[in-house]
């Protein structure tokens, strides 16, 4: 178990949700409860009591992330509603409590798999592992990222409840953004196509971590699949995209298998998507602004599709339901070989090796962010 803390203590500083080893407190129960820290809170030890848990996090987040959910604990106090598809499916909404009162506390993690604490950080359980707890704060940082751009983007041009925002709010979003701009992260990825199950696998290997590194998504959402004659390798469900080997399906497209039941949930839509392209890399993460940007504008229709530039973007829920993004996502990129799927996240594919791929995903968030700045740049007092 103290491995699994000082792991995930690292990875909170890796993936930039932290500032440094102190801004964070985790604790694993076994025989005991582990820790990084040199004693456990009384009031950590009361949650352990109260709640059906085996681990807990406690962090105060990276300095602009807490800005921003300082800014949106102040505009929504008690309780933030995410934005994006993503947060709605698996966090729901973000309970915020004033003080670390361990009653109050323990009331919103009944409730939820994570909170705020105005005058604390974010504090997030797992009932199982770490992983959990890990997995919630990240979550809620992306959330609460999403969600202060999106609504100040929204609300200059009136589509969503809040008002306006006036000149010094504005400030205030432009200072909080040249904070936030996509990391100028070289392509590692090799241009050489795999021939191989074992140069498959590498190749994805390398694409996940490299999309994590550049921050194009959180390490346990997005997908990777590879296309080779009558085979689908693809990330499974819930997999972390820097840890993939191990976690990869290898699928027959003749049905001829049952591994998809632990595949991506989108695997539907990358067949679909293959079959229209007739490509042989995906690449899927949630990058910021092109989440942001996709969100510009009133709610997109399931028969709708916009662009950002010469990008479209288009609904679709997870799964291969009625109104699945499999539905919409495989002609959305059929010409650009690149789609955003509203409030969602990217898709991009090429054929070969993952490079052009990873290439489209990160140039499509920087064009985002330049697009999101040079829009909050201009906007005026009302």
């Amino acid at each position: 178990m103290q491995e699994q803390v000082d792991n995930y203590l690292a990875k909170l500083i890796r993936h930039a949700l932290i500032d440094n080893d102190d801004a964070a407190w985790l604790y694993g129960l076994d025989d005991e409860i582990y820790t990084n820290r040199a004693q456990i809170d009384p009031r950590v030890s009361a949650l352990f009591d109260l709640l059906n848990i085996n681990s807990l996090i406690i962090a105060r987040p990276q300095r602009v992330r807490w800005s921003i959910i300082t800014r949106l604990v102040r505009d929504n106090p008690g309780l933030i509603c995410p934005c994006d598809c993503e947060s709605l499916t698996f966090i729901h909404d973000i309970p915020v409590v004033d003080t670390f009162d361990v009653h109050a506390v323990a009331q919103a993690l009944n409730r939820r798999k994570g909170c705020i604490i105005a005058d604390t950080g974010i504090i997030t359980t797992g009932t199982v592992s770490l992983e959990q707890a890990f997995i919630s704060l990240s979550s809620i940082c992306f959330a609460t990222f999403v969600k202060y751009f999106a609504d100040t983007l929204n609300s200059l041009h009136g589509y969503c409840n809040a008002p306006r925002p006036d000149t010094a709010r504005i400030d205030e979003a432009l200072t909080i953004l040249s904070g936030t701009a996509p990391s100028a992260f070289p392509n590692p990825l090799s241009c050489e196509m795999p021939d191989s199950e074992t140069g498959i696998i590498h190749a994805m290997d390398a694409a996940g971590k490299a999309v994590v590194h550049a921050g194009l998504v959180d390490s346990f959402f997005g997908n990777i699949s590879f296309r080779k004659e009558g085979m689908i390798y693809i990330s499974q469900t819930g997999s972390s995209l820097d840890e993939l080997p191990g976690y990869i399906d290898c699928i027959p497209l003749d049905g001829s298998s049952t591994c998809e039941l632990t595949s991506s949930s989108e695997l539907v839509a990358h067949i679909k998507t293959y079959e229209r392209t007739g490509d042989t890399s995906i690449l899927h993460g949630h990058p910021r602004f092109s989440v942001i940007m996709s969100m510009s504008g009133p709610v997109l229709g399931f028969d709708e599709t916009r662009f950002i530039e010469d990008i479209p973007v288009v609904a679709g829920e997870v799964g291969a339901g009625r109104y699945g993004l499999m539905h919409t996502l495989p002609q959305a990129m059929e010409k650009q070989h690149a789609a955003i799927v509203y409030g969602h996240g990217t898709f991009t594919s090429c054929h070969g090796s993952f490079h052009e791929a990873f290439e489209r995903l990160s140039s499509i968030e920087h064009r985002c962010f330049e697009a999101y700045q040079d829009t909050l740049s201009k906007a005026g007092p009302g």
